[in-house]
């Protein structure tokens, strides 16, 4: 993704006679030598990559402000205290078996990053991230496009498998494109430790404390480590091991290595001597800066803030800050994006959704990549996935492995797409939105209007009646114990989705039974809510692979319910004509998004009485596979013979159902 240059002529800036005489003279080489000696960006632009120290150094050159910190928060505050509604569990969450979840008063977190003398903006802005990644909820995410322009990586990258019944730590691939000392004969060597820690340690320790993806210690450990060929793509790279989008915490790690002997397997366990690689984190240097001044004005200097990248930031909403808005919320906010990872399975000609294979006359795999479907896919999406149906059915394909791995969710009524297909219908999990004053005047505007996602909302009770009513007649449910306001139970109308889906899948062929949800945990969201409908619902049985050896796992991660993105919010404000309401949350004063949790799901509940009970939401829920699978030497890199390998689990039964744990 390219971020879109900046236009000196939109955003007001006049160039007069004595700049262009300045700018002449001052680009001579003597004088771009001397600027890049005192401007630690100037000094690595348009190079391809750059040292750890030297990347730093750019990172760290815009200085903390007091007032951008101030409106940075209360942005924040806004959010999480009105919208966030998970806000109040977070704080105080219930101790659920199976799930690590540690307690995050976010209020509490903001005071404190607040009153704390920050050394740089980047510290700052890293700060704000990290609390709010400390609450393990993927949807809840806070991102400072201006320090995750670089790309950093780890020249050796790690898998983890099973070999000789024993977890290890395994070099997937080395990247010698950005370290040339990196040697490709590292490739299968196992790392017993790293940094004197023994491998197995650290990994799990970094998993379980710099992992927010999920509540689950194994899907956090299939996110960190890096599987060359099973790799869909996510761009979030917050958390990898190898990976990252911020600046990593030490400059180099110790990695000690023992290779196999030349000639021997690995189930042989006959290695050459151990030997110590100090590897360096690696930057890729953004393309679009020439200086320090550019770097702010291409990635940092917000619409909604003066002109000037270093003194004080007077918000104002302008045209420049809707067009910006929208770049962002369409994902045109990173200068690079990412390299080095390859899967055969993330791409096909049936559309970058899915991809419909068959392993046999008897086991076809349906590889659902992705809910994000764009507007105007929505009826292809639909039509490949009743075509790939009708070809499995008229092939005789008798069992379906749904694989969802590394599926962070979209569009949910393409899940729901995807649920009819096979079952015509599934009750709708209960939901509820959190009150606030504030929304309900948004709520209210967009059915006036008809307009806004906000208006596809029904109540459940009445799903056939267009009103706010659902929102403005609350109920008040007990949260991290206290009394929190929520809506009336509500459903999400697709009727505008549905509309542009020319036809039905109609099943009469396969059963719950027939089908084997396959999942590395890392299925977000829509992909979650898709997975616990289909196992509490349809009885679709899920095995989980990856992970720690040795406890059990969750088939599905942040299955929290609905998200919202800042961006998207904003442009629905402005497009209602509240951008300006006292409440509003206003736009960021640097260029930055965030994202929360505004619609919660619940498990499937028989006594409506327990509507409301936090003991059954399903972001708060231990959701278990019913039987595992790990990476070993021959699928980590194939996930060819990872599919086969489930197909004759499938096939001889080993993986029933097991009777739900809640």
């Amino acid at each position: 993704m390219k971020l879109l240059p900046s236009n000196p002529n939109s955003t007001g800036y006049k160039v007069t006679a004595a700049v262009l005489l300045f700018l002449s003279a001052t680009s001579s080489p003597a004088f771009a030598a001397a600027k890049a000696k005192d401007d630690p960006c100037a000094a690595i632009a348009k190079k391809t990559t750059a040292s750890f120290s030297e990347a730093k150094a750019c990172l760290e050159h815009f200085s903390f402000d007091q007032d951008t910190a101030d409106q940075t928060l209360e942005t924040i505050r806004s959010v999480t205290n009105e919208l966030y509604v998970f806000n109040e569990i977070a704080a105080s969450p219930p101790d659920i078996e199976g799930l690590a979840i540690v307690p995050v008063n976010i209020s509490h977190g903001l005071d404190v990053i607040q009153n704390q003398k920050w050394g740089s903006d980047r510290a700052f802005q890293d700060a704000v991230a990290l609390l709010l990644d400390k609450v393990q909820d993927a949807h809840l995410v806070y991102a400072p496009f201006c320090y995750r322009q670089f790309i950093f990586w780890q020249p050796i990258q790690l898998n983890s498998l099973i070999r000789n019944r024993r977890l290890v730590v395994n070099v997937a691939y080395v990247k010698d494109d950005i370290w040339p000392e990196a040697k490709k004969s590292w490739v299968g060597c196992e790392v017993t430790h790293i940094d004197d820690r023994e491998a197995i340690d650290m990994v799990v320790d970094y998993a379980v404390n710099n992992n927010g993806e999920s509540k689950d210690v194994n899907t956090c450990y299939n996110n960190i480590m890096n599987t060359k060929s099973y790799f869909h793509g996510w761009d979030d790279g917050a958390d990898d091991l190898g990976y990252h989008r911020f600046l990593p915490a030490q400059e180099i790690h110790a990695y000690k290595l023992r290779c196999l002997k030349k000639g021997t397997k690995p189930t042989d366990e006959d290695y050459d001597e151990p030997f110590t690689v100090k590897v360096p984190w690696v930057a890729e240097v953004p393309q679009g800066f020439s200086d320090a001044d550019s770097y702010w004005q291409s990635y940092c200097q917000s619409s909604y803030a003066s002109s000037s990248p270093f003194g004080k930031r007077n918000a104002a909403w302008t045209e420049g800050t809707s067009d910006e808005l929208k770049r962002i919320h369409e994902g045109q906010a990173f200068d690079l994006a990412p390299t080095g990872n390859s899967n055969d399975a993330g791409t096909s000609a049936d559309g970058r959704y899915m991809k419909f294979i068959e392993l046999d006359e008897k086991v076809g795999v349906i590889d659902i990549q992705s809910f994000s479907v764009d507007m105007q896919d929505r009826a292809e999406f639909a039509a490949n996935f009743t075509a790939g149906l009708e070809k499995f059915e008229k092939n005789g394909i008798e069992k379906i492995i749904l694989d969802l791995s590394q599926n962070g969710g979209g569009d949910a009524c393409a899940g729901e797409y995807i649920i009819n297909s096979f079952f015509n219908s599934t009750p709708d999990y209960m939901s509820d939105v959190k009150y606030s004053p504030f929304l309900e005047r948004v709520i209210e505007k967009a059915y006036d209007e008809q307009s806004t996602k906000w208006y596809d909302y029904r109540s459940e009770s009445h799903p056939s009646q267009a009103s706010p009513d659902w929102y403005t007649e609350t109920v008040t449910y007990k949260r991290g114990g206290q009394d929190v306001k929520f809506s009336q139970p509500i459903t999400l109308s697709c009727d505008s989705w549905d509309a542009g889906v020319q036809k039905q899948y109609q099943n009469t062929r396969w059963k719950g039974s027939d089908l084997l949800i396959l999942s590395d945990g890392r299925c977000g969201s829509t992909c979650a809510i898709v997975a616990s409908r289909l196992r509490l619902s349809h009885k679709v049985p899920a095995l989980g692979f990856g992970g720690i050896r040795g406890n059990r796992m969750q088939y599905a991660s942040f299955p929290g319910g609905e998200s919202e993105r800042l961006s998207g919010f904003l442009m629905d404000l402005q497009s209602l004509g509240l951008e300006n309401d006292p409440d509003a949350p206003s736009p960021f004063p640097e260029r930055a998004d965030m994202g929360w949790t505004f619609r919660e799901v619940y498990r499937p509940i028989e006594n409506k009485k327990s509507m409301g009970d936090e003991r059954h939401l399903l972001e708060y829920s231990a959701n278990f596979a019913d039987c595992r699978l790990y990476f070993d030497d021959d699928n980590a890199d194939d996930v060819q013979v990872l599919w086969k390998q489930v197909a004759k689990i499938v096939l001889d039964g080993e993986c029933p159902l097991l009777a739900d744990s809640q």
